[in-house]
């Protein structure tokens, strides 16, 4: 969160962050602006480090990468943020709790010292008065450590609350940032943990492990054709498909752009091309419809390629290869599938 009291200033980063997204061609989105407007703020020196760095060396910032770049800078320093908030709560909490605990374990001396001094000062030539005045010591003592022992424990409960708060928010901001805003998939960071470890438990298992790779066709035609709003929502169109077409044990992923990846556990090659396909043929079946004027835009196809885990292999060389099949797809003529139980190298020469 970037805070400011200065109006003027504000206005300014405001006004240099809207000319920077229109000079590089990138709509003026809640998001982007978000980024670019931290940009323009400076307060962030990697993230200023990295546009930077891609600015000197030429290269464009469109809005994909834009969302990127919000993806790797804003959205895990949300979580960063996150975690210190509920760290500083929680040592406060702590902090609470030990004195409380403190002040407790006093009131218990002072009992156990009371009950000391009183059987100090009895004796047999001790009166009813005398043993009446002990005994109203002792029980003050005790209503006091009593009252004590109450308040302890109703703060442990109040606390255990707002533990439980902390840890759902804590799990909010976690999940947020392993997820896609847009899809509301799996984001690139949480796929490559998920899918290393997947790797590692197939490995250990010596179970199978298929990986998908699917890209959508001639997205960048029908974007630049219908505009950003209307490709964002054949981006989610596909997202929800591909959710819709795996199991529980999948994790379906926006790798990046129009390029989703699909990690599947213990399954054959088989069996995951031919969920492949069947995802293939339900994107194919959706017509899009733009909701403004209700007009028709068509149908969306994918192309995906399907690889599975050899031994040994890390997570580099088993996408590279999937991409591979995703590649002969695309070169075969699109909207298809092709794993590696089919010649791919027949497949890339067929185009």
């Amino acid at each position: 969160m970037i805070y400011t009291d200065d109006m003027g200033v504000a206005t300014e980063w405001s006004m240099k962050a809207l000319g920077l997204m229109a000079r590089h061609g990138v709509p003026p989105l809640p998001q982007n602006y978000d980024l670019w407007f931290r940009y323009a703020s400076g307060q962030s020196s990697d993230l200023n480090e990295e546009i930077d760095n891609r600015l000197k060396e030429g290269r464009k910032i469109d809005d994909q990468l834009s969302a990127d770049l919000h993806q790797r800078f804003v959205t895990h320093a949300a979580l960063a943020e996150a975690t210190i908030d509920a760290g500083d709560k929680l040592n406060v909490e702590v902090d609470n709790i030990l004195k409380l605990v403190e002040a407790a374990a006093g009131d218990s001396t002072a009992l156990g010292t009371s009950v000391s001094k009183a059987s100090a000062e009895l004796s047999n030539q001790s009166t009813p008065t005398d043993v009446r005045r002990v005994v109203e010591a002792i029980v003050t003592a005790t209503r006091q450590m009593e009252s004590r022992s109450r308040e302890l424990e109703e703060r442990l409960q109040e606390t255990k609350g707002e533990l439980n708060t902390l840890q759902t928010n804590l799990t909010k901001a976690r999940n947020e940032a392993r997820t896609d805003g847009l899809t509301g998939c799996a984001n690139r960071k949480a796929f490559d943990e998920t899918l290393a470890q997947e790797i590692a438990r197939a490995t250990s298992n010596r179970s199978a492990l298929c990986l998908v790779m699917g890209d959508i066709d001639h997205f960048k035609q029908f974007n630049d054709t219908w505009g950003h709003r209307t490709g964002d929502q054949v981006l989610r169109l596909v997202a929800s498909c591909l959710k819709a077409g795996g199991r529980e044990t999948d994790t379906v992923a926006r790798y990046g752009g129009e390029e989703f990846a699909i990690i599947l556990p213990a399954i054959s090659t088989d069996d995951a091309e031919r969920l492949a396909n069947d995802i293939r043929e339900t994107v194919q079946a959706r017509e899009l419809v733009k909701r403004s004027t209700g007009e028709s835009l068509g149908r969306v196809t994918m192309s995906l390629g399907v690889a599975t885990l050899r031994p040994g292999e890390g997570s580099a060389t088993l996408i590279e290869r999937a991409d591979a099949c995703l590649y002969a797809a695309k070169r075969g003529g699109r909207n298809r599938v092709v794993s590696e139980t089919q010649d791919v190298s027949l497949k890339a020469k067929a185009s």
